[in-house]
């Protein structure tokens, strides 16, 4: 069967054209991060001709720093994105789905499931589950490299020693490889919450960089009319003098009148250089907080070492945070569990109270119980919730095996 003619006008351009500078400074700067290499950022530049700022070597600076060096010049000039697209095209060939018409809601999903590690093992899934039978099947090509892959590898395994080379690592045992591939998705998780978190102090310094700018300015030109106030007093002084002493009573009281009317605007300006000064002072203070979070959050390691204790970030809670309330069943729950589940379980939670939307969350109904909903911790390890009469408040119900699910619902129902 030949397949459905598509409107050209719906599918992306055949050289894979896109409005790069739509992005924001940052966005883009992690797409061109991610994309190229140190030496191919290096040669964008001088192929663009774009010069470092503040006296910097492009050779010296780091693969962040010419990203975003990179973004900011594709965004201020879109004509310049030609050379970009030239390497991408060079080292990817194309973009993936190029033929392909995007709903909006299969793009959504896409953008999420491109930082995610598991995210192959979900594309396969859901192909596999399909009710069409050519959907099915579509998924073998995936899984036949993959076959080829593994089975490669295996082959070279069960090799004799002579052929094999000595330093051949020993293979890992199943639950050794589950507990990895585990431990990666946990990684994954943690390095997506750092990139956002520097992202937001990112923005923050630039902010604060931009206050400290402008009141310094606010304040030179503060100083500048207090100084020519001064001037004007201290002529108006003589012009009183003057009148004093060829005794003109009413050109003194225009003096005496003249001079206390710049007194008091002397006075004023005085109290605002000086608040113009807090201020400023204000604006270092917590720019020099932030710039020592930001390093902190850059010298954190992206990746724990293994057998490591887990430490995630914490941030202030936002507008939406509710109060997380661990019911004794939830603490009953956790006995037998290892204690990564546990520490993963009290995560969750917290993510929970602070944004209950978050798609790392992947928050579902409860089938059989209303209001109950099931929040994913592990491969076969979910936590119970429900949200309360209490607006402001999510109670944490328990933390169980997905096989344990259907007994949960019907042992609920009759509490």
């Amino acid at each position: 069967m030949s397949a459905p003619e598509v409107d050209p006008k719906l599918l992306p351009a055949r050289d894979g054209d896109a409005p790069l500078h739509e992005l924001s400074l940052d966005q883009l700067s992690a797409l061109l991060y991610m994309a190229f290499t140190g030496e191919e950022l290096l040669r964008l530049l001088r192929e663009l001709r774009v010069a470092a700022r503040g006296g910097y070597r492009l050779e010296a600076m780091g693969e962040l720093a010419r990203a975003d060096l990179l973004a900011d010049e594709l965004r201020a000039v879109p004509g310049s994105r030609g050379p970009v697209l030239a390497l991408l095209r060079e080292a990817y060939e194309f973009p993936a789905l190029e033929a392909v018409v995007l709903p909006k809601l299969v793009a959504e999903e896409l953008s999420a499931l491109a930082v995610e590690p598991d995210a192959s093992v979900r594309l396969l899934w859901r192909l596999l589950a399909d009710p069409s039978p050519e959907i099915r099947g579509a998924a073998a090509i995936g899984l036949e490299a993959l076959a080829d892959e593994f089975f490669s590898e295996a082959e070279q395994a069960d090799k004799p020693a002579a052929e094999a080379p000595s330093t051949a690592p020993a293979p890992h045992d199943d639950s050794e490889t589950r507990e990895l591939r585990k431990t990666a998705r946990r990684v994954g998780a943690q390095a997506e919450h750092a990139r956002e978190k520097n992202a937001e102090l990112k923005e923050q310094l630039r902010a604060a960089r931009a206050e400290i700018v402008r009141l310094e300015r606010e304040s030179a030109a503060r100083a500048k009319e207090k100084a020519r106030l001064a001037d004007d007093l201290e002529k108006t002084r003589g012009k009183l003098s003057a009148a004093r002493a060829k005794g003109g009573v009413e050109a003194l009281e225009k003096a005496e009148k003249a001079r206390a009317e710049l007194a008091a605007r002397v006075a004023v300006l005085d109290e605002k250089v000086r608040e113009a000064h807090e201020a400023r002072d204000h604006a270092e203070a917590q720019l020099a907080a932030s710039k020592k979070e930001h390093e902190s959050q850059q010298k954190r390691p992206a990746e724990p070492r293994p057998g490591e204790a887990e430490e995630p970030a914490l941030e202030a809670n936002p507008s939406t945070w509710l109060f997380p309330r661990f019911s004794r069943e939830f603490y009953d729950s956790l006995e037998g569990w290892d204690p990564r589940i546990q520490r993963a379980a009290f995560k969750q939670a917290y993510l929970l109270a602070e944004n209950h939307r978050h798609p790392s969350l992947r928050a579902i109904p409860l089938e059989g119980i209303p209001g109950y909903y099931r929040v994913r911790i592990a491969t076969d390890v979910r936590l119970i919730y429900r949200r309360t009469e209490n607006e402001r408040e999510v109670e944490i119900l328990s933390l169980i095996d997905r096989e344990d699910l259907d007994r949960y619902v019907r042992q609920a129902k009759t509490r």
